[in-house]
């Protein structure tokens, strides 16, 4: 079976689908205003004629498990604008050719009835076309833009449903290319009751709670669209179990853009589960079940307001941590959640801040000074669930992040924050903050806290002179040594030769070029792993005859 017999079977199918529930009489719920008024777009006065005026405003909010939308009544055309077709929703194909130089758009007009699915379908070998469709009151619901190279690719309909019962609703066609292809072919098919309409600014409101709903997918590739209102930084759950493993779930923001998804990728889990924290204000549930084989089968949904987020995802509103906190616990609530924490320090002292996390399978760590970004601190190499730094003030940022461990189902990730104060630095950390050696041969002690730690002496260099850093090994199952740079005045690295003597000891030997203030640098350095170098060290440093 070719793409073109296996789209008319999909079409042909679903067609035929019926829904085993039946519209009630209750009234319309009023319309979603997101982003209410007309665009002033090329289209503008053009489809201006008699309205039927705008939808009512004043109706009762509806129960979201109950069938929202009314289909009873007659209806008429009145108010069809002048300059469009009226069109009867059916399996009719309607031709047409572009006018000359296609800048000019095709106006149609239909009579919806409330409770019922439309579709406009453009036929294979037609793409290239915008389309917008209108209310009475001239508000834009939907608009495409579709193209294709492919014209025996079938173009996916457009899902219009939600409508409000009686009214005229409008849509223009208009070409998207220069040389449109002739003729244009589409249909505007009544596909039957639909519960929950697919349009953004037509959602069914809903209330968070434990209550279940329930809903239908009538057809493959309609959605039900519910909206919900939202109170700041508190987190959002929507969660729901489906006949059948092909669904997505989406949480949509007032740009219609998805803060929460939720699907399965292999098409084999039937329960989802989509979060968002919200920044206020309303947003909209997004359910596409798609249903195929069986429509009368139901699907089921909680939309849960699970409480304010635990902690403050900003510096500013961070949660603080005394002084001399062991621990910190949380939960990364939803896709995007950080929690920053404003740790209580003493200028000075390295700190090290590890984490653990259940339920989700990677967390991220970062810290950052007072007023500054987070990321740009290194973290510690090698050590992805630790973050280190030299407090430089009585406080300091510290933000973990998570990700969830499945795209069907979000999973809190409970973590547990462990703050350790290793204590005074020993020595400085660059040029200007070093510890000066006195002439002659000297033992120097040092102590590398963490990756981020380095220890800094500076000596007065003879030139032509050698001196000699004699050290032992750091043995942790393998023979290890810190990194070690000999620096000039400017911080640049010089060479210097290495000689692994033994297995108990290492030298290191350095020739002055001239004579000036020379360095040396201990760290953890790059090419190891940090956690075998640290600790306390001693190494024989003096100066040797050319």
């Amino acid at each position: 079976m070719n793409m073109n017999q296996q789209w008319q079977s999909v079409l042909l199918l679903s067609a035929g689908l019926v829904l085993g529930a039946g519209c009630d009489s209750t009234p319309e719920p009023p319309p979603l205003v997101l982003d209410a008024g007309t665009d002033a777009g090329a289209d503008a006065g053009t489809d201006a004629g008699g309205d039927a005026g705008p939808d009512a405003g004043s109706e009762p909010e509806p129960d979201a498990g109950s069938f929202a939308c009314a289909d009873d009544g007659p209806v008429g055309d009145a108010g069809v604008p002048d300059g469009a077709t009226l069109l009867t929703p059916s399996d009719e194909v309607h031709t047409l050719t572009w006018p000359p130089g296609g800048g000019v758009p095709l106006h149609f007009a239909f009579v919806a009835r409330g409770c019922r699915h439309y579709d406009f379908t453009v036929e294979p070998g037609s793409l290239g076309y915008s389309v917008v469709l209108r209310d009475a009151a001239r508000t834009r619901l939907d608009s495409a833009d579709q193209y294709s190279d492919d014209p025996s690719y079938p173009p996916s309909p457009l899902h219009w449903s939600g409508l409000k019962h009686g009214a005229v609703h409008t849509f223009y066609l208009l070409p998207n290319n220069s040389q449109p292809r002739v003729p244009f072919q589409f249909r505007l098919v009544d596909r039957g009751p639909d519960d929950h309409g697919d349009l953004f600014l037509r959602a069914t409101p809903w209330t968070p709670s434990e209550k279940p709903f329930t809903g239908y997918s009538e057809h493959w590739g309609e959605r039900d669209l519910l909206s919900f209102e939202t109170t700041v930084d508190h987190v959002y759950a929507l969660g729901c179990t489906f006949p059948n493993p092909s669904w997505e779930l989406r949480i949509l923001d007032s740009q219609q853009k998805a803060q929460g998804r939720a699907y399965d990728p292999n098409d084999r889990e039937t329960e989802g589960e989509a979060r968002i924290k919200s920044l206020g204000g309303t947003y909209v549930a997004s359910i596409q079940a798609n249903a195929f084989l069986d429509p009368s089968q139901p699907y089921t949904c909680v939309l849960n307001d699970l409480g304010q987020d635990d902690h403050g995802d900003t510096p500013e509103a961070a949660t603080p941590v005394p002084a001399g906190t062991a621990s910190v616990q949380g939960k990364i609530q939803a896709p995007g959640d950080r929690d920053v924490f404003a740790l209580s320090v003493q200028p000075g002292h390295h700190y090290r801040v590890s984490f653990t996390l259940t339920g989700q399978s990677q967390g991220s760590i970062q810290d950052a000074p007072p007023g500054g970004p987070f990321g740009t601190h290194p973290a510690s190499a090698g050590i992805p669930t630790s973050t280190s730094f030299k407090a430089s003030q009585a406080t300091h940022s510290v933000q973990m992040t998570g990700s969830p461990a499945l795209n069907s189902k979000y999973v809190t990730g409970n973590y547990t924050l462990q703050v350790e104060d290793q204590g005074l630095d020993d020595h400085g950390d660059t040029l200007d903050t070093a510890t000066p050696l006195p002439d002659g041969p000297q033992t120097l002690s040092y102590r590398i806290a963490n990756a981020i730690d380095h220890d800094v002496y500076t000596f007065q260099a003879i030139a032509g002179r050698r001196y000699q850093l004699d050290c032992p090994w750091k043995v942790s199952g393998a023979k290890h040594r810190p990194d070690v740079g000999f620096l000039d005045a400017k911080g640049t690295r010089q060479a210097y030769t290495l000689e692994e003597r033994d297995d108990v000891r290492w030298q290191a030997d350095f020739t002055a070029s001239q004579s000036a203030t020379y360095a040396l640098d201990f760290s953890a350095g790059s090419f190891t792993s940090p956690g075998t170098v640290l600790g306390d060290m001693a190494c024989r440093f003096e100066p040797l005859d050319p």
